[in-house]
């Protein structure tokens, strides 16, 4: 199975220019967070701005943006429910990413079907948002198979073992025993792009290609570094990577940034948060 390589990653990420702007790096729209899950919404609009989208805007509930407002200085943001100014954000945005800390609800469903409806550029869906996938969704809403091809080749999804479990109705052993014939399967029976993570992530794409992934340790194994990954992917996504390749080159840095910090931090001591400095080093180090 092919391996994602360092030098397939640096062919990808353009080098900035020296007379672009915010617009050149698109924007990032992070549709995220609730009450218990405030921290979320943080940490994937960071990944999104470190990883060098032009704009980030969290679009969340105002008892989320009030208390992590200071935290991501650089996003702007939209206060929600706002139906309007949301369908509004998602038609201009580069890409979205949505569902980072919020709840499995019939509100989330709803909500992420109007990001797979409205949205025009790149969705990452993720955590919560994953659950308007849900086979009793598909079963009992015809809206969400037509929103799907709607979306053909501009989706990824970034599921967790667990995750895959309820999307595709295998138990966790199951999709633990043959995680690339999983994500391979369910790539072609959505037409997204499939990052099923794990030791070994697989990102798997509609038209058959497979990649593995071997950077990342076990300080990863920790609530708040999916959220990450997921502005990570959207981050370069927005700036004109495809789908494909953003989760690509996303995976692949999350984890390196991660190695890095498990030597500084170590395993046991690293927070997620704690990698957003390391993946500003690993762009340094390859100017860009």
């Amino acid at each position: 199975m092919p391996v994602i390589t360092e030098d397939m990653i640096w062919s990808k990420i353009p080098v900035r220019r020296p007379d672009s702007h915010k617009g050149t790096y698109g924007n990032v729209l992070a549709v995220c967070g609730c009450a218990q899950y405030r921290g979320a919404a943080a940490l994937c609009a960071l990944g999104a701005l470190r990883s060098g989208a032009g704009l980030t805007t969290l679009a969340a509930p105002e008892i989320v943006i009030a208390s992590i407002a200071d935290r991501i200085l650089e996003a702007t943001f939209l206060s929600l429910p706002n139906e309007s100014a949301l369908i509004a954000k998602l038609e201009k945005a580069t890409a979205c990413a949505a569902g980072c800390g919020k709840p499995e609800s019939p509100e989330t469903v709803r909500e992420m079907q109007r990001v797979l409806r409205y949205a025009s550029g790149t969705i990452v869906l993720d955590a919560g948002g994953l659950c308007c996938l849900h086979p009793g969704v598909i079963c009992h809403d015809t809206k969400i198979r037509p929103l799907l091809a709607s979306c053909a080749g501009r989706l990824v999804l970034t599921p967790h073992p667990g995750e895959m479990a309820k999307l595709t109705g295998l138990s966790v052993q199951q999709i633990l025993r043959e995680p690339a014939r999983t994500a391979l399967e369910y790539a072609a029976k959505t037409g997204a792009v499939v990052v099923l993570k794990g030791h070994h992530t697989q990102i798997a794409s509609p038209d058959g290609a497979l990649f593995e992934n071997h950077t990342g340790n076990a300080g990863l194994s920790r609530g708040g570094s999916g959220d990450i990954l997921t502005g990570i992917i959207a981050g370069l996504a927005a700036q004109g990577l495809s789908p494909a390749d953003a989760a690509l080159c996303g995976v692949w840095l999350h984890g390196k940034a991660a190695d890095l910090c498990a030597k500084r931090r170590s395993m046991t001591g690293m927070l997620p948060s704690d990698i957003l400095e390391d993946l500003g080093q690993i762009f340094l180090r390859h100017n860009r």
